[in-house]
């Protein structure tokens, strides 16, 4: 857990670094297309999304930030209340709150060990260490970060109604629509943020998925979130490629590894952490 801890806060030096700049790069090009992937010729059931997926950066400009896309709609009133309470120590033009570089002002509900939420997991503060797992009434999506998974129901079952009671991760379901696996979800918990630039969210928040497995490699996907509480319109995500490996990156067995976020380890680690006058880094012993 510790070395999430340390990658995430070494993150935060990174991204001020380089998201005023690819801010900058998209208002005056825009999205850049993604780059042909090298198609695998080998046989595969595009039905079939099991396996470990990480996700690559193919289509992404330098410093891009991890995001739904760079496209956030107008928020509501009630979402700039709200957005306007988040302190992160990330910076960015169009997604972020501003800049606290302390970090002791920080807000961000993971440093507190609450869980990631949904669709933030995707992207931050880690890349997602995704795997699939099909039965005959649902896929489960495991997650690396925080060692968490997801049901999506394929029985039939309908999402449920306002008066359930809301979840980190939401509830889910899932069909086909030709080789496209379309998930719906609902009832979230609107304690998450969207992502590391403090985007809220309501309760009102429902988000379909859309995967496709292109080759036998590659998996793609495109996320949009749509709540009205928060948002004026759909937030209308990028297409993201995943790529298929053996086993995943930053574990050493054919495995997820067990990385949870325990309050008692994040507490020590903050207590030797500070951040000197520059904005950089000072890990105590």
């Amino acid at each position: 857990m510790r070395n999430r801890l340390i990658g995430a806060m070494i993150a935060v030096t990174i991204a001020l670094a380089l998201l005023s700049v690819a801010f900058a790069q998209n208002g005056r090009k825009g999205q850049q297309k993604a780059k042909a992937t090298a198609a695998s010729n080998q046989p595969f059931d595009p039905h079939d999304l099991s396996g470990f997926w990480d996700i690559t950066n193919i289509g992404r400009q330098p410093g891009a930030v991890n995001e739904t896309s760079n496209n956030r709609p107008p928020m509501t009133p009630w979402g700039l209340e709200k957005f306007h309470k988040a302190k992160t120590g990330y910076d960015g033009k169009a997604l972020s709150n501003g800049v606290y570089p302390d970090e002791k002002d920080w807000n961000d509900p993971i440093l507190w060990c609450d869980p990631t939420g949904f669709p933030r997991i995707m992207w931050h503060p880690t890349p997602p260490g995704m795997r699939f797992a099909q039965t005959n009434d649902e896929v489960i999506q495991f997650f690396e970060n925080n060692r968490v998974w997801r049901d999506i129901w394929t029985d039939g079952r309908k999402l449920p109604g306002d008066d359930a009671e809301s979840r980190w991760y939401g509830y889910a379901v899932g069909h086909w629509e030709g080789d496209t696996f379309i998930v719906n979800s609902n009832n979230f918990n609107d304690a998450t943020w969207l992502d590391q630039y403090g985007s809220p969210h309501s309760d009102q928040m429902t988000i379909e998925e859309r995967y496709r497995r292109v080759d036998h490699d590659h998996l793609e996907m495109i996320l949009n979130i749509t709540d009205p509480k928060t948002y004026i319109g759909t937030w209308k995500g990028d297409k993201k490629i995943f790529q298929l490996v053996d086993k995943p990156a930053r574990s050493p067995y054919n495995d997820l590894r067990e990385d949870i976020c325990v309050w008692s380890e994040a507490k020590s680690f903050f207590d030797r952490m500070e951040l000197n006058g520059k904005g950089g880094l000072q890990i105590h012993p």
